[in-house]
């Protein structure tokens, strides 16, 4: 028999790739193929916009890299960057916390997290610096928007909106720890809560988990104006004035 006529050889896979239709993808090898992280990545905000917690990558990429950008040269540590993010209070830092719009965005995390997010963000080149941490070039590409942050990890977020009610029950907490009249008395989980459900009156107060009959007698009044005023929209930004 003779040779078979070339429009019966067997198509290459160079030549297979070029019949592909339009509308034809080829699957994607193994190695490429996007991760479960990388999928949740895509899904901001998983929370709905009235959400006191939102869960965020890139947002929480942005909040750590403004406030870094917000702090005096030559940088602050990374332990007093995650601290101001956690909403902690310290005498020394009160200066910087003056500074941000970021103090206590990350309380919801433990701090070990929040140190472990903004190592990582050193590690993809955001960030730099051990004792010092700074914004990078590429750090301050996200900022402007010219750059998408790529990051897997993500974290639970203080939504914009009640951060002034939040800064105004952490000054508080601090006040009366400075006081030493309720060392620690309000746990983070009693804040979260008075953040969520907002009690309006010392009856609503009663019924948050942890807030004892010292908190409503002594402190009752109090909490129920911090939250009224945050509501009512009289209570300014809460925040420690800087200077």
């Amino acid at each position: 028999m003779g040779r078979k006529p070339k429009s019966q050889t067997k198509l290459t896979s160079r030549s297979r790739k070029k019949t592909l239709k339009p509308s034809e993808t080829p699957a994607l090898p193994p190695t490429f193929q996007p991760t479960e992280a990388e999928e949740l990545l895509e899904q901001e905000e998983t929370s709905e916009k009235e959400s006191v917690i939102v869960i965020s990558g890139r947002e929480a990429v942005r909040e750590v890299l403004g406030m870094v950008a917000q702090m005096p040269y030559p940088g602050v540590g990374l332990r007093t960057v995650a601290g101001i993010l956690r909403g902690e209070t310290r005498a020394n830092w009160l200066s910087y916390i003056a500074r941000t719009e970021s103090w206590g965005v990350f309380f919801p995390n433990p701090l070990p997290v929040v140190e472990g997010f903004i190592r990582d963000l050193i590690r993809l080149g955001y960030l730099e610096g051990s004792h010092f941490i700074r914004l990078t070039e590429k750090g301050q590409r996200v900022l402007e928007n010219q750059e998408t942050p790529s990051v897997r990890r993500r974290l639970k977020l203080i939504s914009r909106k009640v951060r002034p009610l939040l800064w105004k029950l952490l000054l508080l907490r601090a006040r009366l720890v400075n006081e030493r009249k309720a060392p620690g008395l309000f746990k983070d989980e009693v804040l979260l809560q008075l953040l969520e459900k907002q009690p309006t009156t010392l009856d609503e107060l009663k019924q948050i988990k942890g807030v004892g009959k010292f908190i409503v007698q002594r402190l009752g009044e109090e909490i129920i104006q911090i939250i009224n005023s945050f509501r009512s929209g009289t209570d300014g930004s809460g925040k420690i004035a800087e200077g």
